[in-house]
């Protein structure tokens, strides 16, 4: 039984050879940095287009949004303070799964690696003035047994992907939040 463990944990040491790093291209943002202090709420209305599932973009912004506590979101334009049109660019490596494959069959003794980068542009129409953002954020996964030393000094691989999606969209929000945008 206690060999049984040992192969278990040897085996799992051997295979999460793998380690993420951000590139940090962007600050990142916690709550309280992005917070607005409102008397009323702004009403947001957003619409994103992507090669992606465009609800996903839409799902991300709004919890942005939201969590920024300035806006309520309504369903039309025609209810909003301020429109915004977004679009989220994919420059994904979409072919990363079989080289991944491939370091994982050979027990991470061939690397491999995958880079993630979240592009996005919107435009804020806030009566007759518009606004333009242009932000960008990036990660790179490494598969490769050296990864095992690098790893607890690194990004969390599980999460990482998560975390630079909500940090890019925190940062699209303090950008219009600057603008004035968010506020009244």
């Amino acid at each position: 039984m206690k060999r049984l463990g040992m192969l278990v944990i040897t085996a799992t040491l051997m295979t999460s050879g793998c380690a993420a790093f951000k590139a940090n291209d962007l600050p990142t943002l916690d709550r309280e940095s992005y917070a607005v202090q409102n008397q009323q709420p702004v009403k947001v209305y957003s619409s994103w287009r992507g090669r992606e599932g465009n609800a996903a973009h839409k799902r991300h912004f709004d919890a942005a949004i939201r969590a920024s506590g300035c806006c309520d979101i309504v369903d039309t334009a025609d209810q909003a303070d301020i429109v915004i049109d977004g679009v989220a660019v994919d420059h994904s490596t979409p072919g990363a799964a079989i080289p991944a494959m491939i370091s994982g069959f050979t027990f991470g003794v061939i690397p491999s690696w995958a880079k993630l980068r979240v592009h996005l542009k919107a435009t804020a129409i806030e009566g007759e003035k518009e606004y333009k953002y242009d932000v960008s954020d990036s990660a790179t996964m490494v598969i490769w047994l050296p990864m095992l030393l690098a790893m607890p000094f690194t990004g969390n691989p599980l999460t990482v992907e998560q975390d630079v999606y909500q940090n890019t969209y925190r940062n699209l929000v303090t950008r219009m939040k600057n603008d004035g945008l968010l506020t009244n």
